[in-house]
């Protein structure tokens, strides 16, 4: 089967390989010389061509304005208010669109934000979270803002006869972010406090509770009841 003219087949390749290689040199014609010139035009018209079926246009690239596009009218662009955008911008992406996020991660802010205004503490520790304070705001615009956070996202949690924040009070409160204090131990306390004078506001601890079952004991966090008719 693997006889002596197989065997030449196999060396026949081998031996060609190992011979010299001539490289033969030609002079292009300048017909050939005028075709290479002309392949780049050729490319660019195929590529003009895919770009139109596409449904774009050299002209339309190149900025023309002869190009018929149809303006959007400005009047079916949806405009966010100001308070709103500042609120997306810099409380939405945790808290959601319009206040509910992940309540066992991030504290809802829908229907239960407003219950912080019950007790002092927690009016002022709204202002006082550093998130809030540190706002790229001007005290006026975060006012403004935190009564669409209280009033708005929170509708029907502020207690009856609640003031919205003004200037002054949320440059007075930002100006004592919290710095120090263990957040997780301070709304534990601030909520219990609010819970005692909203009793609707118990389950603001949800929070609390499944933030503790995800860590180990640490004496942070007490385990919470509503509190009971004083």
């Amino acid at each position: 089967m693997f006889g002596p003219r197989f065997a030449s087949r196999l060396r026949a390749p081998f031996m060609e390989r190992a011979l010299p290689v001539r490289r033969h040199t030609r002079r292009t014609t300048s017909s050939e010389t005028t075709a290479v010139s002309r392949a780049p035009g050729r490319w660019l018209a195929a590529l003009f061509v895919g770009t139109t079926l596409l449904g774009g246009s050299a002209a339309a690239l190149a900025g023309d304005n002869s190009v018929n596009v149809a303006p959007v009218p400005m009047a079916s662009v949806p405009v966010l208010p100001g308070v709103q955008g500042n609120y997306l911008t810099g409380c939405g992406g945790c808290h959601g669109v319009q206040g509910h996020s992940g309540r066992s991660v991030v504290p809802d802010l829908a229907g239960h934000v407003g219950y912080f205004l019950c007790t002092p503490a927690g009016r002022e520790y709204l202002i006082r979270l550093p998130n809030v304070a540190f706002a790229n705001l001007s005290s006026a615009d975060l006012a403004t803002m935190m009564n669409f956070v209280v009033f708005r996202l929170g509708a029907g949690s502020a207690p009856q006869g609640a003031q919205p924040y003004t200037e002054e009070e949320v440059a007075r409160l930002r100006a004592h972010p919290f710095r120090e204090a263990s957040l997780h131990m301070y709304r534990d306390e601030v909520v219990r406090g609010v819970a005692k004078a909203c009793p609707r506001a118990a389950d603001l601890h949800d929070y609390d509770l499944n933030l503790n079952s995800r860590e180990v004991d640490n004496g942070v966090s007490r385990p919470f009841s509503a509190p009971g008719p004083s």
